[in-house]
């Protein structure tokens, strides 16, 4: 399994309106929640504020990943979003993240949503792939970058 194979471009956010973390997680979940496999937006978006309160999902070099695994998921989604100004997520580097990966699942789909936070994590520690993320004109670009870079 691929990160590209669950990112849709209906759920890419090119520019958060939201200045803060929880404005951007609503705004992304926000998008996923169209597709049919949240049945309840805001228990996930509390799910994803609890994670985030064990500790920040700013991996550093202006990224993000909030996640959560919970019941109002079915299967697993993910949805991007990217900020020019920055938010701040109290990432491990104290940046701002520009960046924004965020991932749900379903409890019985742990190991593809370790698989696939593993694999995100190992991209997004590439300076020339976030490179390209940050300079993606539309949401196809965000997911050929991906394609691309999962080779």
């Amino acid at each position: 399994m691929k990160v590209s194979e669950y990112l849709k471009k209906e759920y890419c956010v090119m520019e958060l309106e939201s200045v803060d973390k929880e404005g951007a997680i609503r705004e992304i979940v926000g998008l996923i929640s169209t597709c049919g496999m949240v049945s309840d937006s805001e228990g996930f978006i509390q799910s994803i504020l609890e994670r985030e309160s064990l500790g920040s999902t700013g991996i550093g070099h202006k990224v993000a990943i909030p996640h959560s695994r919970t019941d109002t998921v079915k299967g697993f989604v993910i949805g991007f979003g990217r900020s020019a100004a920055g938010i701040d997520f109290k990432a491990i580097d104290d940046d701002k993240v520009t960046l924004v990966f965020l991932m749900g699942a379903n409890p019985g789909e742990l190991n593809l949503y370790l698989r696939l936070l593993a694999e995100l994590s190992k991209l997004l520690m590439e300076e020339s792939f976030r490179r390209v993320l940050a300079s993606a004109a539309d949401p196809e670009a965000v997911i050929e970058a991906i394609k691309r870079f999962e080779q």
